[in-house]
């Protein structure tokens, strides 16, 4: 196994260093090097791939964490009425999400910001599309190929875009997230299992992009898998493109606190709509690319591509309840790839 993850890691490393096509005289097309770096993305989610026994690069202390993100979720749930914690379990799968009324007790992450339902705006939304993991027995992890941009920016405060987010299906102790908020943008991990809130985060920045992604498009391989059956251990990691390893952001084992035994891969955001009938996120996310390709579910150990054998839509919600009439969502291919433009 070692000398397998060793041999990924330099065949990954010799890829990046190289550039596809670089023996040649003639530079790869475009479309060629996408979709080299498309296979080699599936690959990494689908090996086992080389730990590198490093933290993520330039992940933020853990007190900065708190200070940015998890110290704002009590205030904003408490201004929507939302459960502080959950204590009544709800394996249904379905709270949370709108459409899906969080009345189990079953905490959800909530927005972050300044903003409030006492504006004087008439609707808190809360939709989410995407891939949906099936509770499946052996149920140990989830990867994916999620989409990033350092040029969206959130300038209203109710609006929270946390997309993609991935949660593996098994009772997983981390949520990984792509956050876009007023106060910035960053990769973080949502800890479902003790917290119940933000435990660790990076930066979304140009050292992440020359660290975390390809190259070729602005996309970091994430995953989270469960690392002891015993404890309920699961790890989060991002994948190095630079060294051909995965980077730890955050580890936790406990009981799962969320009440579900499903998992997603979903666009997910929170907002409000005013008289207008048009959300408040609609300007940041207006032009941007939301995507998640390459989405992997780990079950008994072996990884396998999302499908209907494994996946659904159990979380998405109906288009419109986006409020955002420019957005175009597709599921590209069910359910290993899916993407919407703002």
């Amino acid at each position: 196994m070692k000398s397998t993850a060793a041999a990924l890691g330099a065949t990954a490393v010799l890829l990046l260093a190289c550039g596809v096509g670089s023996a040649t005289a003639t530079a790869a097309p475009a479309h060629g090097r996408a979709a080299a770096a498309r296979q080699q993305a599936a690959d990494v989610c689908a090996s086992a791939g080389a730990d590198s026994g490093r933290t993520v690069r330039g992940a933020l202390p853990r007190d900065e964490v708190h200070h940015q993100l998890a110290g704002l979720t009590g205030p904003q749930r408490a201004a929507r009425g939302y459960p502080d914690s959950a204590k009544k379990a709800d394996t249904s799968g379905t709270a949370g999400i709108s459409g899906n009324p969080d009345t189990s007790g079953i905490a959800d992450k909530g927005p972050l910001g300044d903003g409030g339902p006492g504006r004087g705006l008439l609707t808190d939304i809360h939709p989410a599309q995407g891939t949906s993991f099936k509770e499946i027995s052996g149920s140990d992890g989830s990867c994916a190929t999620q989409s990033v941009s350092t040029q969206l920016t959130v300038q209203d405060g109710s609006t929270t875009i946390y997309t993609p987010t991935m949660y593996p299906a098994g009772g997983s102790c981390i949520e990984l997230v792509t956050v876009y908020t007023v106060s910035g943008r960053s990769v973080s991990a949502w800890d479902w299992c003790d917290s119940v809130a933000f435990e660790a985060s990076v930066p979304i920045d140009s050292a992440f992009l020359s660290t975390y992604t390809d190259g070729n498009s602005s996309a970091y391989t994430g995953r989270v898998v469960k690392t002891d059956a015993a404890g309920n251990s699961w790890t989060a990691g991002l994948y190095n493109y630079r060294t051909g390893s995965w980077d730890t952001l955050f580890t936790q084992s406990g009981q799962n606190q969320s009440g579900r035994n499903t998992g997603w891969d979903i666009n997910e955001l929170y907002s409000q709509v005013g008289t207008s009938g048009r959300s408040a996120a609609c300007d940041a996310m207006a032009g941007q690319t939301f995507e998640s390709s390459n989405i992997t579910v780990r079950i008994n150990g072996s990884w396998t591509p999302a499908s209907p054998d494994n996946s659904d839509t159990t979380y998405d919600s109906p288009a419109g309840s986006f409020y955002c009439p420019d957005r175009t969502y597709q599921m590209v291919s069910a359910y290993d790839h899916w993407k919407a433009v703002g």
